[in-house]
């Protein structure tokens, strides 16, 4: 298995309070795959806006998208 990299140097609190900030309405915009999108889309729908949440976790601390108060500059 690939180690994941934390590429913003974030504790995994800082990363879960990223997250925070991803709504429905937010993820439209929000710089990520398609199929991200839809994954987010579906969980919110199907689990809720936690499960949503944690499912960004990963390509937040491996730096595969923006960091969400960056992107909305909500700092």
């Amino acid at each position: 298995m690939a180690e994941l990299i934390n590429h913003y140097n974030l504790t995994v609190e800082q990363v879960k309070q990223e997250v925070q900030l991803l709504t429905v309405e937010k993820i439209l915009h929000f710089p990520c795959s398609p199929s991200n999108r839809d994954s987010f889309y579906e969980l919110w729908n199907r689990f809720g806006p936690e499960a949503a949440r944690t499912a960004m976790i990963p390509y937040v601390w491996q730096g595969k998208v923006p960091l969400p108060s960056e992107f909305y500059n909500e700092n």
